[in-house]
């Protein structure tokens, strides 16, 4: 173990990319007994996102898994743009937990990472202890993720960590960041330094390709949705998220009476999990494994 709570790791997939995570075991009694807890990031995110939840999960007595999508963070970039996607992902994460030994985990996924989470329920039920979804959901419109998908795109670097700064801040305003030092702290979530002294996208740019031959229009994932109904779920949503509309959660509750949920205030796309309702949501799932 690290002195910042977690050690590093690497994973051989199936193609033989050495894909890497984030192992936040818990030294205490009792880990046996439970379900790891495996977060799985957003679109260009990765492990980075989850450190202050998976360290307050960890203190909890829970064991976090945390690992990087092909093509992001400490991962590396695949050769063929084609593998990414969600099928890809899924098989890595299944080689994953095969590595570890792990038969059951709670799943908690930001944004693509919840759209993983509802697809394991289909191609691997018996896997699924519990899930949180943050900041995703049933249906995903398709008119909020051209700004997102435009930002994937972009091929600039900057200079300065204060310039990736502001790009951040004005580009994604609703981010989950009021002080200066938590929108440092996102920034160095979202680029890295190269090489060159640069600051760049810490993802791989050939990731969005998949994106751009998807059809056009909303993505229905309702079936995927209603393949947890037997699984503990949570949502999380933020207030000004338009990824997660007010009008998609309320039909996934009526959907799924029971269903564990919480909104964020003054939180666009996506939460970052540390939030007080947040929190709720994971314990509250948690509390039902």
């Amino acid at each position: 173990m690290t002195d910042a709570g977690f050690t590093e790791h690497r994973f051989t997939a199936r193609d033989g990319l050495a894909l890497y995570y984030r192992d936040y075991a818990f030294a205490g009694n009792g880990q046996a007994q439970r379900p790891a807890v495996l977060c799985l990031p957003g679109l260009t995110r990765n492990s980075k996102d989850f450190h202050q939840p998976a360290l307050r999960l960890q203190g909890l007595g829970w064991r976090v898994i945390c690992p990087d999508m092909r093509g992001r963070g400490r991962s590396p970039h695949d050769p063929d743009p084609a593998n990414y996607r969600v099928e890809t992902y899924l098989d890595d994460m299944r080689n994953l937990l095969a590595v570890l030994g792990l038969h059951r985990v709670v799943v908690i996924g930001t944004s693509m990472g919840g759209i993983m989470a509802m697809a394991m329920a289909a191609v691997m039920p018996t896997v699924l202890a519990g899930v949180v979804l943050n900041d995703v959901g049933a249906v995903v419109p398709a008119e909020p993720l051209k700004p997102i998908i435009d930002s994937m795109r972009g091929h600039g670097s900057f200079a300065t960590w204060d310039q990736a700064v502001f790009a951040l801040r004005h580009g994604f305003p609703d981010l989950p960041a009021d002080t200066d030092t938590e929108w440092m702290d996102l920034a160095q979530a979202t680029f890295i330094e190269g090489p060159d002294g640069r600051i760049h996208r810490d993802w791989d740019l050939d990731i969005v390709k998949p994106l751009l031959a998807l059809p056009a229009g909303d993505t229905d994932l309702w079936p995927y949705f209603r393949a947890l109904k037997r699984v503990p779920t949570g949502v999380v949503r933020g207030a000004k998220s338009d990824i997660l509309s007010a009008e998609i959660l309320t039909a996934m509750i009526h959907d799924r009476p029971g269903l564990i949920h919480a909104t964020v205030p003054n939180v666009g796309h996506p939460p970052n999990l540390r939030e007080q309702p947040s929190k709720e949501v994971i314990d509250a799932v948690l509390a039902r494994v």
